[in-house]
C-alpha cells in the first residue's frame, strides 16, 4: 500500500487500489447503480397495482410476503449500493453483515412467493407441499453461509469498504436457490402442460410451452412469468458460480453479479 504522503490526492479511495483491481471496483459501482434505478423503475411502473393490492383486495399471506420480499430487496441493493459506492463506513464487516441478511431475506421471501405458487398449482398434493418446504428450508439453511464468509476492510485510509473474502462455500448460497427454482419450474411447467393443455399431443404441449396456445390467461401468466424469472435466474446464478469459482477475479467481481442475480420478478 503506498504512503498517503506519496499521493497528490491521499484520500481518494482508488489510488490505494492497483489499476485492475480499481477498475473492478468501478464496473461492480456502475452496476449496482443501474439496478438500484432499474428496480426504483419497477417499483414506480407497478405503484398503481401495489396500491390496489395493498387497499383494495383483502390482505392474505402471500401479499405480505410478497410487500416484504420488495422491501428485502430494495434495502439489499441500499446496502450493497453504500458499502461499494459513495458512503463513508465505520465498520465494514457490520455493514457486510447487514448486506447478507437482507440477502437470505431476499432469498427467502422471494423463494416463499414462489413456494405458495407451485403449491396453489399442486393443491391438495401433500407429497408437492412436503418436499417444496424442505427446498425452502435448504435455501434458507445454505443463504446463511454468505453473512458468515464474506468479509469487507476499508480502502486504505479511507472510510469507503471494499469486499476482501469470498469463501468457495459460499456457493452453496448460490446453488440451493437455483436448485430450489428449477424445481419449481418444472413443476408448474409439468402440471400446466399435462392438465390444462387440451389436445394430448407432444406438439400441442410444445406450442403451449413456447407460445401459450391452448392455455387460459391464468395458465399462460404462470407459465410466461415462470419462464421469464427463471431465465434470469439460470443466467445470474450460473455466472455468479462460475466467477466465484475462478481464482484470478478479486472479491470485488465475486460479490457483483448477485446483486441483479437475486432481483426478484
Amino acid at each position: 500500500m503506498a504512503n498517503a504522503t506519496e499521493l497528490p490526492n491521499p484520500f481518494t479511495p482508488l489510488a490505494f487500489l492497483p489499476p485492475a483491481l480499481a477498475g473492478q471496483l468501478e464496473v461492480a459501482r456502475y452496476l449496482y447503480a443501474a439496478t438500484f434505478g432499474a428496480y426504483v423503475w419497477d417499483i414506480a411502473v407497478n405503484l398503481g397495482n401495489d396500491y390496489v393490492l395493498l387497499f383494495k383486495h383483502r390482505i392474505g399471506f402471500p401479499t405480505i410476503v410478497y410487500f416484504l420480499s420488495r422491501a428485502c430487496t430494495l434495502a439489499f441493493i441500499l446496502t450493497r449500493l453504500v458499502f461499494a459506492a459513495f458512503a463513508p463506513v465505520q465498520n465494514c464487516d457490520a455493514l457486510q453483515l447487514c448486506f447478507g441478511i437482507c440477502l437470505i431475506l431476499t432469498q427467502t421471501t422471494t423463494a416463499m412467493l414462489f413456494f405458495v405458487r407451485v403449491t396453489a398449482v399442486w393443491y391438495p398434493s401433500k407429497v408437492a407441499y412436503g418436499v417444496f418446504s424442505v427446498l425452502w428450508l435448504a435455501v434458507l439453511g445454505a443463504g446463511i453461509t454468505l453473512p458468515l464468509g464474506i468479509r469487507g476492510a476499508h480502502i486504505g485510509y479511507t472510510m469507503q469498504c471494499i469486499d476482501t473474502a469470498v469463501p468457495a462455500y459460499t456457493q452453496v448460497g448460490l446453488i440451493m436457490p437455483l436448485i430450489n427454482d428449477t424445481a419449481i419450474f418444472f413443476a408448474i411447467n409439468y402440471r400446466i402442460l399435462v392438465h390444462t393443455v387440451v389436445a394430448d399431443s407432444f406438439v400441442a404441449r410444445l406450442r403451449a410451452f413456447f407460445g401459450g396456445r391452448g392455455l387460459s390467461a391464468l395458465s399462460r401468466a404462470l407459465l410466461q412469468s415462470g419462464q421469464h424469472f427463471y431465465l434470469v435466474v439460470v443466467f445470474t446464478h450460473v455466472a455468479q458460480i462460475a466467477v466465484v469459482r475462478q481464482t484470478y477475479p478479486r472479491p470485488a467481481y465475486h460479490v457483483m453479479l448477485a446483486v441483479p442475480g437475486f432481483f426478484p420478478d
